[in-house]
């Protein structure tokens, strides 16, 4: 099903909660953003999905599928069964079959569950950071360097209504040019706005 996501574009799927039933299957809640018929011919010809039920929703609808764990999932979901972890949804499926999701947890249990997940699967950490709650677009690729004009805008008042701030005032906080200032902040509110549109 992950593959399918790349035979049309802007479609995409994100898990948005899940829960593993004792001695039984996965029953997961997905919000699915492809045409609907095709999408779900493609999943009745998987064979692990039992069941699945739909509901309609902006931009697409939601999935809630029950599937038998085994192989690679199965492997996936037990490297980080004896963790302190918590995902922190959703976990976006995007294009060339790559998922994006966070986890909240101890750092010095990271290493142990990476070099437990399974050999189909490579797994990338994209970025190290404290805990400090708050709304997360999962799936958005943005530079440490994007993130950081970001806050630094906020700051300086650049989306204050009426705006107290400027593109200079950012270069200042940044230490660089206001050019480059300028084009951080234009990719990163392009990849933000990209992500909510198609979300």
């Amino acid at each position: 099903m992950h593959a399918y996501l790349d035979e049309g574009e802007g479609w995409r799927s994100e898990l948005l909660t899940w829960r593993r039933l004792p001695g039984g299957p996965l029953v997961t809640l997905f919000r699915v953003t492809a045409p609907r018929e095709p999408y779900l011919d493609r999943l009745r010809e998987i064979d692990p999905i039992d069941q699945f039920e739909t509901a309609s929703g902006d931009d697409g609808f939601y999935l809630k599928a029950h599937e038998r764990l085994g192989g690679p999932l199965a492997s996936f979901l037990g490297a980080f069964t004896d963790t302190e972890f918590l995902s922190v949804p959703p976990v976006v499926y995007e294009s060339g079959g790559r998922l994006s999701f966070g986890v909240v947890g101890p750092p010095d249990q990271l290493r142990g569950a990476l070099e437990s997940v399974p050999d189909p699967i490579d797994a990338t950490i994209e970025r190290l950071a404290p805990y400090t709650g708050g709304r997360r677009l999962a799936g958005v690729d943005l530079t440490d360097r994007q993130r950081e004009a970001l806050r630094a805008a906020r700051r300086v008042g650049y989306y204050d209504v009426p705006r107290t701030g400027s593109v200079a005032d950012v270069a200042e906080e940044l230490g660089c040019s206001s050019s480059t200032a300028g084009a951080h902040l234009r990719k990163a509110e392009a990849a933000l706005v990209d992500a909510f549109l198609t979300g």
